[in-house]
């Protein structure tokens, strides 16, 4: 699964182990390691969390 951000192609793949969350930033350790994902603000950042979630 990928997910562009700002020109940035973000990509995870299933399956997701765990996702840590601090204010618009996040940690999502998934199955080829870890990505380390900043966001200017919350709005963004919700959308992202919707997308992983589905």
């Amino acid at each position: 699964m990928s997910y562009n951000y700002n020109g940035q192609q973000i990509r995870i793949m299933q399956p997701v182990h765990s996702i840590s969350v601090n204010k618009n930033r996040a940690v999502v350790n998934h199955k080829s390691g870890s990505s380390v994902i900043s966001f200017a603000n919350s709005i963004d950042f919700k959308a992202f969390l919707i997308w992983l979630a589905q």
